[in-house]
């Protein structure tokens, strides 16, 4: 049955209440933040903090830090907008998925991988590619103790296919693409596949494998930029930690306030959206940094061309714009004339869209990688097909699953009788 509205009302009134009562102003927080960046143009002091937090017996800090000599700049560079964005082609990856289903009389899930490839400045008609997998062997679907494998191994394999699938592309075009070959992600580079993912240790190392192929194409003079791009990046926090971490006045004051770096001290509950949608101005960009954390050190530790830095960019119009988050790896924050290229080619691609600051080429691969409710009611007749070929009833269920779709659908339920005279 639908929900009760009526008991609701009560509590929603309670709740709007409560919202009235909570600090939601941020304006003396983001005054802070501003006036600490400004003041934030001593790259040796921040190299000093950094080196503190850096020390075994301090622990606790997740924030940004600045590039290794001679590529850092001051942490409040601003960079202005590229006059052109050159010739490139550009390669955009998005994917999807239908999750296993416990109750399914045969386990499988589906990653679909969109391709889109976009010649910028090129007289060529994009192209389009869709790379749908169905996964159905025991031992894809299930992990070493017969179990189905979670949602989240699933989504796990889908990062990893993407990103094999831009490295795949990105090579196979390597001879008749114009150079640069820009490679855009819809995500963080900093991927990590934790231990409750089924065979985790493997996923990393055919993401890093990914990585690699992308990285040998730059090794054998073919110019190519990945990038992996976070819209309206919410939890992003990164540099304000950093902004904190410069307010701490020695190691002293550093060591007494470990806990409170974590969280970004007196700066909680801003954001680093917040911050550059003050300081940036539609087509700026900020400086390069690294984020300060375990896994990135892992990543440099395995190939420190893959150490991820990252920065900043307000794409977009004055009317509408929006700050997104640039993640890259080592090899092209090296190369300033490919961070040049590709902040022009997104800056390009976002303005595209219209009102919707976003680059084209992603949303065109989201679109191909979309699996709809009627493409999965597809794909399931077909399998039932299949099934029903073998001899297996594809609608057999439990009586409790059966009693839940008759009690959940909007239709009544009928049964014919036969025994009646």
């Amino acid at each position: 049955m639908p929900l009760e509205f009526n008991k609701l009302s009560d509590q929603v009134i309670r709740m709007g209440a409560m919202i009235e009562k909570l600090d939601f102003d941020l304006s003396d927080r983001l005054q802070i933040a501003l006036e600490r960046f400004a003041a934030a143009r001593d790259i040796d002091t921040v190299r000093e903090r950094i080196r503190l937090v850096r020390q075994s017996d301090i622990s606790g800090y997740r924030g940004a830090a600045p590039l290794d000599s001679p590529l850092d700049d001051p942490i409040n560079t601003i960079y202005p907008p590229p006059e052109t964005a050159p010739p490139a082609t550009l390669i955009a990856a998005d994917g999807s998925q239908i999750y296993p289903n416990e109750q399914s009389p045969l386990h499988y899930y589906v990653l679909n991988i969109g391709l889109f490839i976009y010649y910028h400045g090129q007289a060529f008609i994009p192209q389009q590619i869709t790379q749908p997998r169905l996964a159905f062997h025991k031992d894809h679907v299930h992990d070493e103790q017969k179990r189905l494998v979670s949602n989240r191994t699933v989504d796990a394999r889908r990062t990893v296919a993407e990103m094999q699938a831009i490295a795949g592309l990105a090579w196979e075009l390597r001879h008749q693409a114009m150079p640069p070959i820009v490679a855009l992600y819809d995500n963080h580079l900093l991927f990590w596949a934790n231990n409750d993912v089924t065979g985790s240790q493997q996923i990393m190392r055919d993401y890093h494998a990914a990585l690699q192929q992308l990285h040998d194409l730059q090794a054998n003079g073919i110019q190519t930029t990945l990038a992996g791009y976070v819209d309206n990046p919410q939890r992003s926090r990164v540099v304000l930690r950093l902004l904190y971490l410069l307010s701490l006045r020695d190691e002293h004051e550093v060591k007494a306030h470990e806990t409170e770096l974590a969280q970004g001290g007196d700066l909680e509950g801003l954001r680093d959206r917040h911050l550059f949608n003050r300081v940036l101005r539609p087509g700026e960009r900020s400086a390069i940094m690294v984020q300060n954390s375990p896994r990135n050190l892992t990543y440099k530790q395995l190939n420190p061309s893959h150490e991820i830095a990252f920065f900043y960019v307000k794409v977009g119009s004055p009317q509408h714009s929006s700050v997104a988050r640039v993640d890259i790896p080592m090899w092209v924050a090296r190369d300033p004339q490919a961070v040049d290229h590709l902040h022009g080619l997104l800056l390009a691609q976002s303005t595209m869209q219209g009102r919707t600051p976003y680059p084209y080429a992603l949303t065109r691969a989201d679109e191909l990688a979309y699996i709809s409710g009627k493409d999965k009611a597809k794909l399931e007749e077909m399998i039932h097909i299949e099934l029903r070929r073998k001899g297996i009833d594809p609608l057999l269920r439990s009586g409790k699953v059966r009693g839940k779709e008759v009690a959940r659908s909007e239709r009544q339920s009928y049964e014919l009788r036969t025994d009646l005279r």
